[in-house]
């Protein structure tokens, strides 16, 4: 009872789980996270493009999808959605309230719907093969132990 009437009390806030709070607020809580991405190829993604692609929508729509709010690369948010609610530390403590106020947990559906048949590479995307490639999140937030949440 008590999670639906904060759930009703937060929805006015679900149009701001849109909106992003950046790769460096996730940094705070999940720096190892953090450095896995930086490192990575998602961070880089924008890089990757000549400077007609950054141009095309047709590229930039997954090398830079939230590039119209200020983001570059594909970071952090473009997979687990848009952090603006989920990423209160009284939110994150509850891992399915952090679900409902809009945290993805990705999977192979969200990669694919960049890494197509259609999207120029080398090699065929195989989830299996490249996840572990990008793996991050499996150890417990360092700064949320610091700051009395975690997973």
């Amino acid at each position: 009872m008590l999670r639906a009437l904060a759930l009703t009390a937060l929805l006015p806030a679900l149009a701001a789980g849109a909106d992003l709070i950046g790769a460096e607020t996730c940094k705070a809580c999940h720096p190892s996270a953090y450095e896995a991405w930086k490192d990575g190829p998602h961070a880089r993604a924008t890089a990757s493009l000549t400077e007609a692609q950054r141009q095309d929508r047709r590229c930039t729509s997954c090398h830079a999808p939230d590039a119209d709010k200020g983001a570059s690369g594909v970071g952090c948010e473009t997979c687990h959605g848009g952090g603006r609610v989920y990423a209160q530390a009284y939110v994150m403590r509850d891992r399915e309230l952090a679900r409902a106020v809009g945290l993805v947990e990705p999977g192979e559906k969200t990669c694919l719907a960049c890494h197509t048949e259609s999207a120029p590479s080398l090699t065929r995307f195989d989830y299996a093969h490249k996840l572990p490639l990008i793996a991050h999140g499996r150890e417990p937030a360092e700064g949320a132990r610091r700051r009395g949440h975690g997973e």
